[in-house]
């Protein structure tokens, strides 16, 4: 799920956008208001023009609610963390970098960058929802201990 893993030297996090809820609620209202407009034209109350612009509308509404659904999705990361190294996998490629390959971590919201000496290999993570998500929050707590422990640093 969302949450890390806990009890393992692997820690996962699953970062995803807030379910599309007003695109998916738009979509569904034109779907309808289409509906209505096509049943209301067959009944013979309505003109030729209107039905067209129902099923216009129809469409509209389903292709809507696809392509919320779609990008909610390609939105989804999933990261892995471990003593060596970060693992992301987004929209289906992975990349990795070691610890010790990383040179500097900047936080530019919504994103998390790790920046290597080959700016090509550089990490970004992107956060889909608020810079108060729990999640994104623990990510940069887990972030910030392996790279201290990659570089010897301890808490006292």
């Amino acid at each position: 799920m969302s949450d890390p893993v806990t009890g393992s030297p692997t820690q996962r996090y699953v970062l995803k956008a807030t379910p599309p809820v007003r695109p998916l609620a738009i979509g569904a209202g034109s779907v309808v208001v289409g509906a209505v407009l096509l049943v209301l034209w067959r009944g013979g109350a309505l003109p030729v023009g209107l039905a067209v612009v129902g099923g216009v509308l129809m469409v509209l509404g389903v292709l809507l609610a696809g392509a919320a659904v779609v990008l909610a999705a390609r939105l989804r990361t999933e990261v892995s963390l471990d003593a060596d190294s970060i693992a992301v996998v987004r929209s289906g490629e992975r990349r990795s970098l070691s610890w010790s390959e990383v040179r500097e971590v900047a936080l530019a919201h919504p994103r998390l960058i790790l920046r290597t000496e080959d700016p090509a290999r550089a990490l970004s993570l992107v956060n889909p929802r608020s810079p108060q998500d729990p999640r994104f929050r623990a990510l940069l707590h887990e972030v910030q201990q392996r790279l201290d422990s990659d570089r010897g640093y301890r808490n006292l």
